[in-house]
């Protein structure tokens, strides 16, 4: 397995909040299916608090994998994200120890 950052960043025409608040459930049920290979997730937070988009650590095969998993997820479905960025990672700093060695 290898380890893929994504980064989403909300869209930016006032929807979001809306759109995050009526697909929120379903994104958790769906996400709830890969809970073992989300090594880490949450939300980016803008300076009131509030979400403005989101960081995952995702263990999968491959880049297409994690593209079709992200792809698949209804916040995503539902038009939330204006960028999404997925790149190879490498877990360095407090490195899990049952990731494999460097």
């Amino acid at each position: 397995m290898n380890l893929y950052m994504v980064y989403r960043i909300d869209r930016d025409d006032g929807q979001a909040a809306a759109i995050r608040a009526a697909t929120r459930p379903a994104h958790r049920a769906y996400m709830d299916q890969f809970a073992a290979r989300v090594r880490l997730g949450g939300p980016i937070l803008d300076a009131d608090g509030q979400g403005c988009g989101g960081l995952m650590l995702i263990e999968a095969e491959s880049e297409q994998a994690v593209r079709e998993m992200v792809a698949n997820d209804p916040f995503e479905l539902a038009g939330l994200s204006s960028r999404i960025d997925i790149h190879p990672f490498r877990w360095q700093t407090n490195r899990p120890a049952d990731l494999p060695p460097l």
